[in-house]
């Protein structure tokens, strides 16, 4: 039993996105954010996407209105100094969306909390995890992120 344990804490600590407990959360340096949008379709096959450039944001937001039905473009944020934009994907557990509670930042790794919430504008059945685009205050460098529920 105590190996298979093991082998689960191995496998479940070294994905690029993780869930922790909230006590993690309640430490480090927190950030300021503006959750921009949520997005049900797939920007990105990693679970989080930094954005540094213009470049970046350009090309992800081709993508964004690639997908975008209707006539009206949402606008591309310009990148400017002491802003940190990335795209997150959270997992859904009984929900179809979630919100951004808190952002810290420890050491190399960001901790989201999340509340999770049936969105209206998504579908209901949807298992989609949103790609939810979030503007972090300052210029945050980090190696992975942990989502806690």
């Amino acid at each position: 039993m105590k190996i298979y344990l093991y082998f689960f804490l191995f496998l479940f600590l070294n994905c690029q996105s993780q869930i922790a407990s909230s006590k993690a959360v309640s430490q480090g340096k927190e950030i300021s954010f503006e959750d921009k949008y949520h997005y049900p379709f797939s920007l990105t096959h990693k679970d989080f996407l930094i954005i540094d450039s213009q470049d970046k944001m350009d090309e992800v937001f081709a993508l964004i209105h690639k997908r975008n039905e209707g006539n009206r473009f949402s606008p591309i944020p310009a990148i400017v100094e002491n802003e940190t934009y990335i795209i997150v994907k959270s997992r859904l557990k009984n929900s179809n969306d979630v919100s951004i509670d808190a952002i810290r930042l420890i050491k190399n790794t960001l901790y989201i909390k999340v509340t999770e919430f049936d969105n209206p504008d998504f579908n209901t059945t949807s298992r989609t995890s949103p790609n939810i685009l979030l503007k972090l205050s300052g210029n945050i460098t980090f190696k992975k992120i942990i989502t806690t529920y």
